[in-house]
């Protein structure tokens, strides 16, 4: 279940970066998720086939897939003012980075509770869809981000 009042962590062997941390205008730095697509349910895989030498199709079995968490957001300077704050973009972006890098291969963790639930958790994988970049915004004073992961549980 997607929850963007929550904290998300993803810990991975590069570091771990942790995303709506703290609270907005309290002088902390953040990533700070706006979007998160494909934690709600999975996608179903249904295949079908065409009747041969008929009219109609065949239905087969139908499964979850994997699910494919797809987080958007922005890297957050509040530590510093605004016309002093690329300093800290470029540390947040690298620590992201290595985060991600290392878990191209090497699972990593994404964990959150949502508000009233229990905790949840997937192990993932870092897709490389679409391709982790930080486009600056608002005068060069913020970045976005979209992390696409994978993990190959259907169910959280």
């Amino acid at each position: 279940m997607a929850d963007l009042s929550c904290t998300y962590t993803y810990a991975t062997s590069g570091g771990t970066i942790t995303f709506n941390q703290g609270d907005l205008g309290d002088g902390t730095d953040k990533y700070w998720i706006q979007k998160v697509n494909g934690l709600d349910g999975a996608a179903i895989r249904a295949p079908i086939d065409n009747v041969p030498f008929g009219d109609g199709s065949l239905k087969h079995s139908w499964w979850k897939a994997g699910r494919r968490p797809l987080l958007e957001g922005v890297l957050l300077v509040e530590s510093v003012a605004p016309t002093d704050c690329q300093e800290a973009l470029n540390t947040m972006e690298a620590n992201f980075v290595a985060a991600v890098e290392s878990n191209i291969n090497t699972s990593a963790t994404l964990s959150w509770t949502p508000t009233g639930q229990g905790a949840k958790s997937l192990t993932v994988y870092y897709l490389g869809e679409p391709p982790l970049e930080f486009p600056p915004m608002e005068n060069f004073r913020t970045r976005q981000f979209i992390l696409g992961l994978f993990s190959t549980a259907a169910n959280i």
